[in-house]
Formats: structure tokens, C-alpha cells, sequence
């Protein structure tokens, strides 16, 4: 009730100054407390599995929730998975965002369960992993900490653009007000998980050696900061009981201009003002620069990242999203293909890169810390996924060394003329199967009262007749023998949302907590 009387005043109040809310970026987040599943793996192949190639993305202070603005603006794969028409939104990086789509792995499962316990902490049940794997090339010190997680995630997605403000040109104490709001705002809400944006283009927004600071802290990336967000973040989630899981950007890097401002001291900006890497282990991409995952270097540098963060934070997972491959352009890493010596098609090439990375990165997760969990939020279109990312979700989905958990973005109405809902959730449930991957749907928060133009003609208005959107995904995501979970895209949609919908997303909000 607390959050529909926030609602309300924040409309009222919306209403009265003009004010309008963030709206979307990448998608680039639960009620009952449980003992997860202890994933066995054996040893993974690299083997490439053929598919079907088929054509088809505030400060807030107390209770009062406050509308912000921001200049972002994003461009989003289209929804139907045929059109390449993109949606825009306002705000302050061009980026493609691409749609979600889900993948998992393979893995039975065994648990133990023990109490919780921190400063200020709530009760709540700690998950032990068993180490999946004998540490290998990407093992750290084995950190004591038991993460906390749940068999249903209900989660909710904090992005760079809720740190444009609560978190840029803001005081410590500031941040901690407006970061204590938000996670009780998703904790009233009934949720249990948070997914925190760490780094989004090859920064960091935690203490690092390795990224440079990210630009929401103070407006330019690499400045720095004298507090930690991801420390504030990982104690205020804790002290409610939520898991919080460190969101990674893992392949896309910054702007030309972005890379040239930063230290040199960084192998980002090595590889970018040496001749022989630039172009190589970093590679260009429209206006922005991306990590090429065909060398082990760059795997490398990006699994320390990861392990830089489970070694010094108490976080309960690591997700990587949909940013994969940014092109399917030959031009894109033509000297990496030919020097390889492969026999496979590019396409193939690709995947098998990704699929590398990917298994790194899980080892090196559980090698980190052992019940720490890693996921994945690829597009929902599974076809995109092959087409355009290069992410073999159906391997991730069935084989053993992947994933703990497989989230796809599934930002598509019931009436989607290319992908309705209730197909593509049952496309990706079948997918997983019992391979004990824990599977959880990423819905569209950003949509609820707006036209969703790529829906085709029976989809393009669900969003606004309908006050019951994500409560009827969220029901029919229940009804699945392998369901594990929810997660909103993102905060600023669901409680710091645009006046135009502020009553919509109030309505919808209602009929959640029913």
C-alpha cells in the first residue's frame, strides 16, 4: 500500500511541476526464502551445436519518490525480431539495446541451508555451493562468504541511468538515502533480488584496479569518487534481505573520445593507443568500442574483473547480459577470423568465441567463491540471439559449465504479432527442460501504458488497454514446471515512472500485490 500512495503523490506531484521520469536503457534485476541447487559439472567441450537459422531487444529520499530527467537515448532492437525499425528513448548514450532472450544450462542439484547473518541483517537462508570444478587457470582465493539466494528470484534491474540521479555529483550520504529507498521500495514490493549495473562500458562502479570509474559518479569516466556504490550497495541490499547479484557489461567498451580520457595505466587504454591492439583486442563498432572475445587476453582481463569483485565484495551473483557480438558485419574482427585458422564458418567462429568466454566466466565465478551464482540475460528472441549475438543459448540451456541461471529479456506483449509471450516463454521452458538451469523471465516494465510500435498491428496498444500486463506474465510464467522467477526492466519504470503512464504503472503495481 506504502508504494501505491507514493505512486499516487509522485503522479500528483509529476503533474503539478511537469516533471518527467528516466526512460529506458539496456536491459543491459522474491518472496520466499530458499536452498538453491548445488550445480556438478564435468568437463565441457567446445563442441558447437547446429541451429535452425530463422529470421525474425531520482534521488529519492524517505518515502517520496521523485520524477528525474535525463538527455540518454537508446535505440532497441525490434520486438517482432524481423524489423530492424529501432525504438528510441530519451536519454544520454546512443546504444543498441538488444532484445532478451533466455539461456540455460544443464546441472542436477543437491543443497544445504544455513541461517543468515550480518550487521543489521534480516533472517533469511544462506545458500552453500559445492565448487563445481577443480579451480583451474581463473581460480582466486576461495572467499568465505555464502551468498544469499533464492529458488524464486523476483527481481528488479538498477541501471546507469538510476545512477544518473541518485549517484552523479552526489554525496555518499546522499546516495546511501536514495540507494536505502530503492531496495526498500522493491523489498515492499514483495521482490527478493536486485541486479546492480557494476560496470556498463568498461568501467566500474566499485573499487577497481582494473576499470576505471564510471562516468555516473561525477560525469566523467575515470574521475573517480571518494565513496564505493557497490560497497553501499551490497550492505543496504543485505540489511533487507535481498540478493544482490553485480551486473556486467562484458564485452562493450566506451566512445573514442570516452577511451582517450581515461589513464593510460589502464590495459583498455593500452590496447587502444597501441597500433598492433587497436583494431585487434578492441574493435570498433559504430561509435563505440567493444572487447574482441576471440583472444584469450581480453577473456582474461575480463574474468579478473569478475574475480576482482567476488574477492572484495560480498555480492551473490554475477550476470552478464545481452552485449555479445555488436555486429554481424565480416569487418567487425576480419584479421581475428583469418589468423585463426579455423575451418568454420564466421557465424560458427563466433559462437565458439562466445561460448569460450562464457565457460571462463562461470569458472571463474565459482572458483572466486563457490556459492556465489552466475547468470545470463540474453535477448529473448532466441533467433537474434544466433543472428545477431552469437550466443548459443541452447547450449548454455542444456549443457553442463555455463550458467547457473539463464534470464531472457522476453519484452514482448501476448498479442506480439512475431513473438507472443506465452510462445516464446514455452520455446525457452522447453530449451532448458531439467537440466537444473534455473530459468527466470525478464519482463517489460518500460512498456505498461505505452504504445509498443513493434508489435504489429494486435500488439501495438495491449500496453495501454490492458492494467494487468505483467501480473498475467508473471501468473502464466508460474504455471511452468521449470519456472524460477521474475525480473522487472527496470526500477525508475516501476517507481519512478513518466506522468504520462504514473497511473498505469500504479494500476499494474496493484495487481501484482494481489
Amino acid at each position: 500500500m506504502r508504494i501505491r500512495w507514493c505512486l499516487l503523490a509522485a503522479l500528483l506531484i509529476s503533474v503539478l511541476t511537469s516533471c518527467h521520469a528516466v526512460t529506458e536503457d539496456d536491459a543491459p534485476v522474491t518472496e520466499t526464502v530458499f536452498s538453491a541447487d548445488v550445480w556438478e559439472t564435468s568437463s565441457v567441450t567446445d563442441t558447437y551445436q547446429e541451429t535452425e537459422t530463422v529470421s525474425g531487444t531520482p534521488e529519492t529520499v524517505g518515502n517520496t519518490l521523485t520524477s528525474s530527467e535525463t538527455t540518454n537515448s537508446d535505440t532497441f532492437t525490434s520486438d517482432t525480431g524481423t524489423s530492424a525499425e529501432p525504438e528510441t528513448f530519451p536519454v544520454t548514450e546512443t546504444d543498441t539495446v538488444q532484445q532478451s532472450a533466455e539461456t540455460s544450462l544443464t546441472a542436477p542439484s543437491t543443497q544445504t541451508e544455513a541461517p543468515y547473518s550480518e550487521t543489521s541483517g534480516t533472517s533469511a537462508h544462506t545458500l552453500q555451493y559445492e565448487s563445481p570444478y577443480e579451480p583451474g587457470a581463473y581460480a582466486v582465493p576461495s572467499r568465505s562468504y555464502n551468498a544469499v539466494n533464492f529458488n524464486e528470484q523476483k527481481g528488479v534491474w538498477i541501471t546507469y541511468l538510476e545512477y544518473m540521479s541518485i549517484l552523479k555529483n552526489k554525496s555518499e550520504r546522499s546516495f546511501r538515502q536514495s540507494i536505502e529507498t530503492y531496495f526498500g521500495n522493491i523489498a515492499d514490493l514483495g521482490f527478493n533480488t536486485v541486479y546492480v549495473q557494476v560496470r556498463a562500458f568498461g568501467d566500474a562502479y566499485y573499487d577497481s584496479s582494473l576499470f576505471p570509474s564510471g562516468e555516473q559518479y561525477s560525469g566523467t569516466i575515470g574521475s573517480g569518487s571518494s565513496f564505493d556504490a557497490l560497497e553501499i550497495m551490497v550492505r543496504a541490499a543485505h540489511e533487507r534481505g535481498l540478493s544482490i547479484h553485480a551486473w556486467v557489461n562484458p564485452m562493450r567498451l566506451m566512445t573514442s573520445s570516452q577511451i582517450q580520457g581515461i589513464s593510460s595505466a589502464y590495459t583498455i587504454k593500452k590496447w587502444y593507443d597501441s597500433d598492433e591492439l587497436r583494431g585487434k583486442y578492441i574493435a570498433r563498432s559504430g561509435d563505440r568500442w567493444y572487447l574482441d572475445p576471440a583472444y584469450d587476453e581480453v577473456t582474461d582481463l575480463i574474468a579478473d574483473g569478475i574475480s576482482e569483485i567476488i574477492s572484495n565484495y560480498d555480492v551473490d551473483g554475477i550476470q552478464i547480459d545481452d552485449y555479445f557480438y555488436p555486429t554481424s558485419s565480416a569487418d567487425f574482427d576480419s584479421e581475428a577470423y583469418a589468423s585463426s585458422g579455423t575451418s568454420l564458418p564466421l557465424s560458427e567462429w563466433r559462437i565458439s568465441n562466445v561460448n569460450k568466454m562464457v565457460r571462463k566466466l562461470y569458472n571463474t565465478v565459482h572458483s572466486a567463491n563457490s556459492s556465489v551464482i552466475f547468470g545470463i540475460s540474453p535477448q529473448g528472441s532466441v533467433d537474434n540471439d544466433y543472428n545477431e549475438a552469437y550466443a548459443d543459448v541452447r547450449t548454455w540451456c542444456s549443457s553442463k559449465g555455463y550458467c547457473d541461471y539463464i534470464l531472457p529479456q522476453v519484452y514482448f506483449g501476448f498479442n506480439n504479432a512475431a513473438l507472443p509471450y506465452s510462445g516464446v516463454i514455452s520455446e525457452w521452458s522447453g530449451m532448458v527442460g531439467n537440466s537444473g538451469v534455473k530459468l527466470v523471465f525478464g519482463l517489460a516494465a518500460y512498456k505498461i501504458g505505452a504504445e509498443d510500435s513493434y508489435a504489429g498491428a494486435g500488439g501495438r496498444s495491449e500496453w495501454i488497454e490492458n492494467n494487468d500486463m505483467i501480473s498475467r506474465q508473471m501468473k502464466l510464467a508460474e504455471s511452468l514446471s521449470n519456472y524460477g522467477g521474475v525480473a522487472l526492466y527496470r526500477y525508475d519504470s516501476v517507481f519512478n515512472p513518466d506522468s504520462e503512464v504514473a497511473s498505469a504503472v500504479s494500476n499494474e503495481i496493484e495487481n501484482i500485490e494481489k
